[in-house]
């Protein structure tokens, strides 16, 4: 089985996974907004944007440089992935205890305030989990991570609809998410432990050569995920928990779909990592298809929502939020930029080159901070979204102008021109019959693309089937 195989069964087997714990999240978030209300999911949102900062303080980077290293060097798998555990435990400990000394400085209510306490042991979990992840993306195993992923989501929908029906309210809605986390490192330990059990590593030597390796991706990723969620927190300041639930139900919609890119660049970081070592040619196909596939998911993903947007929001979390079908529709064009990007910012890192991303994400949290504080006194969750959108397109600026100079990687947009054309005419079709069920809707888009992406042959018969291992065997 070849690289391109390795990959696309790889992320095959994730993307069959996430159809099972998008569909779960979905439900998660139906039955949360509804119960809530729109303030009261304000709130779950706020708690969750604040500790996410400081997870990605406490993720440090480490996971992307772990999964390379492990590929470089995967007689030492152990030693750097103990080291990691203990690197984590010691690191979340103090700073999630930072982070609930904050929050009883800063003017919460008192709800948000014990959510953030609670979520705290989540937030710890979450990070520890990357632990055996690094091992199962270094190997192109990661269909053990996600089979422990369906069964935590799973648990997760089953703990809410319960809670629910007992009455629970918002800090017991923030409990399933912490015993979901707890059950999802639990069922990767265990998967773990079929070849090694884990155990926490303090070399101080390997802990500094960890961090000094990964500082860079650090601070990337904590500008990253503050230009992120700053927005939710400064929504929540200037506005109303209001205002923060119709901006965050579209927005944790957002998120879900987000982990088609990051599974599938996972995957090809370790490929290509050793392909930039090995062979140049090899690294641009590589990276040319990455971007072709991103591409083709992309882009129908921006008609979609232009067109049905406020039925998705209105049927998901009901009739309270309306006015998030339009954010909805301006936030598409910023997923589209993070898919995109994503093949940009993991070859960077695979070419151990994300210093270069610093700066870019500094000016991108600069401007994502002025420009919220300037427009959201006036245009609420409206100047909010098209922020973020501004903010994701010159992040994927700066990333593809980093890839052209430095890694001297070029793309050929024949396929993301085909994608475009073919994806303006779903959108059309959509925006005809956008009076159809919304079940139906994604029933002909989804025809649309396909028979339009066949006929057009933006991808071919041959190119599919070199990526299906068992095809090609034959």
């Amino acid at each position: 089985m070849n690289s391109a195989q390795k990959i696309a069964l790889n992320t095959a087997v994730q993307l069959f996974g996430k159809a099972i714990t998008v569909a779960t999240s979905v439900l998660v978030i139906a039955y949360i907004t509804r119960y809530l209300g729109v303030a009261g999911y304000g709130d779950y949102a706020t708690i969750f944007a604040y500790l996410g900062i400081f997870g990605a303080i406490l993720d440090l980077g480490l996971f992307v440089i772990v999964v390379r290293e492990i590929a470089k060097y995967p007689a030492r798998e152990r030693e750097i992935l103990g080291n990691m555990l203990g690197l984590k435990l010691a690191f979340s400990l103090a700073i999630l205890g930072v982070a609930c000394g904050l929050a009883g400085l800063i003017p919460y209510s008192a709800v948000v305030r014990q959510g953030i306490l609670v979520g705290a042991i989540s937030q710890l979990f979450m990070s520890l989990n990357q632990v055996p992840l690094g091992s199962f993306q270094a190997k192109l195993t990661m269909y053990k991570a996600t089979l422990s992923d369906v069964l935590g989501r799973l648990l997760l929908l089953g703990l809410v609809w319960w809670f629910i029906h007992q009455g629970g309210g918002l800090v017991i809605m923030i409990w399933a998410v912490v015993w979901a986390n707890v059950a999802v490192f639990g069922f990767n330990t265990l998967m773990m432990g079929l070849r090694y059990w884990l155990i926490p590593l303090f070399d101080w030597r390997q802990w500094w050569e960890l961090l000094v390796a990964a500082f860079p991706m650090g601070v990337v990723m904590v500008l990253g995920v503050i230009y992120f969620k700053i927005d939710v927190l400064i929504l929540g300041h200037l506005q109303n928990s209001y205002a923060v639930g119709i901006y965050s139900a579209p927005y944790k919609i957002l998120e879900v779909l987000l982990a088609v890119p990051s599974i599938f660049m996972s995957s090809v970081l370790p490929v290509i990592a050793t392909a930039l070592q090995e062979s140049r040619e090899k690294a641009k196909q590589i990276f040319q298809s990455a971007f072709n596939f991103l591409s083709l998911s992309a882009l129908p993903l921006i008609a979609g929502s232009l067109a049905v947007a406020t039925p998705v929001m209105v049927l998901i979390s009901g009739r309270d939020y309306a006015l998030s079908g339009p954010v909805l529709q301006i936030l598409s064009f910023s997923l589209a930029s993070s898919f995109l990007n994503s093949a940009m910012i993991y070859t960077i890192i695979a070419a151990n080159q994300q210093q270069r991303l610093i700066w870019p994400y500094v000016w991108a949290v600069v401007f994502n901070v002025v420009a919220n504080l300037l427009v959201i006194p006036q245009f609420s969750f409206w100047g909010a979204a098209v922020i973020t959108v501004l903010t994701e397109l010159w992040v994927l600026v700066c990333s593809v102008y980093i890839v052209m100079k430095y890694l001297k990687l070029t793309v050929n947009l024949t396929v993301f021109s085909k994608t475009l054309a073919i994806s303006i005419v779903m959108g059309i079709v959509l925006w005809w019959l956008r009076t159809w069920p919304v079940g139906w809707l994604v029933l002909v888009g989804a025809a649309v693309y396909v028979v339009l992406i066949l006929i057009t042959k933006t991808i071919t018969r041959a190119e599919i089937v070199s990526l299906i291992p068992q095809l090609n065997r034959k």
